[in-house]
């Protein structure tokens, strides 16, 4: 399993992020090194299909997809089961992901294009 976390160092909430990913592995029972992937420049946003920070992928697809929102350096939102945006993932989104990586995170959005 390839974990990833994409961040953007002005948006506050990837150390956190990290944190909610590492209680969900423990939770699941999944060892797996996460790739922290620090992101700074636009050029780097488009590269690695950043779509905000903080961006969590499990083999290649986003724990929360949002396929329409374009490259760039920002903070992200997310949406929780209750309906409320917050700057994490919620605990049980990551666990879905780990649990499902090949159906929970949706397709991967790498071949569409940018909105500029």
């Amino acid at each position: 399993m390839r974990i990833e976390l994409l961040y953007y160092p002005e948006c506050p909430s990837h150390e956190r992020a990290l944190e909610l990913l590492h209680e969900a592995l423990a939770q699941e029972g999944v060892e797996a090194e996460i790739a922290v992937i620090r992101i700074e420049t636009q050029q780097q946003a488009e590269q690695y299909r950043f779509i905000g920070s903080p961006t969590i992928r499990i083999d290649g697809r986003e724990v929360q997809p949002q396929p329409h929102l374009p490259y760039r350096l920002t903070c992200r939102a997310f949406q929780h089961e209750d309906g409320r945006l917050s700057p994490l993932p919620s605990l049980e989104t990551l666990r879905a992901a780990l649990r499902h990586p090949s159906t929970e995170g949706g397709e991967d959005d790498g071949d569409r294009t940018l909105g500029v």
